[in-house]
């Protein structure tokens, strides 16, 4: 219990999530202050999980430069409405995004425009134009938790309901804590074992393969077996989703950390992450 408790605190001073979402209710941190005061203040840039959003949703909130948590992130968003495109060199309204199931490829026209769980990819400029960039999804490159909450939104709630309120029994593993006072979810200790990871470089495959595999315990590649075997399912589907590209048939879900075509035995480099994933935009780049 004592180890897992370490684990978060190094998770608090390491993951960011920054990203300003609508519909949130604030909760005051019970640790914010000035910072460098020494009254309290919080650690600019840790994440404070257990402020509360519009249905009951638990979102989180993160330490700003002057010592206080900002504004409540939610893993509800549903993004915006499609941009403008050029035609010809008159400007042409660019329609609304399409919303589709999560982690389906979603197609604009006009411009990228918001998504809920889904991805925003090259959209239509029209003649003489120019096309929306693939996977334009507006997504800060070191923020990989408001990644999941959207691009991988069905496996996000799965996650977050997912928490020491729901287990059977105490001391049952699960996915996402809700409080500060409870012990770190999965996903948050694999995340966070990732995050230690990223500020070396990139972090390939097999590092975050043996992240998942020791449930945040070792990167050492030599920890291959996924999924363990007390990895809660709502933990096990949201690396997959993760990971996996956005067309991979639910039966072949895990093939990112199980197909021996990418980690070649031969020596040969790992496979890299297939566009559109949040292990490509958001989680694995150097920091």
């Amino acid at each position: 219990m004592n180890g897992k408790r370490a684990y978060w605190k190094l998770l608090m001073a390491s993951a960011g999530v920054g990203l300003l979402i609508t519909n949130c209710t604030i909760k005051s941190a019970t640790d914010a202050g000035t910072a460098g005061s020494g009254d309290g203040a919080c650690t600019v840039g840790s994440r404070h999980a257990g402020c509360t959003c519009t249905g009951n949703v638990i979102g989180a909130q993160t330490c700003l430069a002057d010592g206080t948590y900002g504004a409540c992130v939610c893993a509800t968003d549903t993004g915006g409405t499609g941009g403008t495109s050029s035609v010809g060199g008159t400007s042409s309204t660019g329609g609304s995004a399409m919303v589709g199931a999560a982690g389906e490829p979603v197609t604009t026209f006009g411009g990228a425009g918001g998504y809920a769980g889904s991805i925003a990819v090259a959209g239509s400029g029209g003649p003489g134009g120019v096309a929306a960039t693939a996977c334009d999804t507006g997504l800060k490159s070191d923020d990989c938790y408001d990644c999941l909450s959207k691009l991988c939104a069905a496996q996000w709630d799965a996650c977050a309901a997912d928490n020491e309120t729901t287990v059977a029994q105490p001391g049952d593993p699960y996915c996402l804590s809700q409080g500060m006072s409870a012990d770190p979810g999965q996903i948050e200790l694999i995340l966070n074992c990732v995050a230690n990871e990223r500020a070396k470089g990139l972090v390939k495959r097999d590092v975050v393969r043996a992240c998942g595999a020791t449930t945040g315990d070792s990167a050492d590649p030599q920890y291959f077996l996924w999924a363990p075997e007390d990895m809660t399912p709502a933990t096990k589907d949201l690396m997959n989703c993760m990971a996996d590209a956005p067309s991979t048939a639910p039966a072949d879900a895990g093939a990112w950390a199980n197909d021996p075509n990418n980690f070649p035995e031969d020596g040969g480099a790992l496979a890299p992450w297939p566009a559109c994933t949040c292990a490509k935009i958001s989680c694995t780049g150097p920091q």
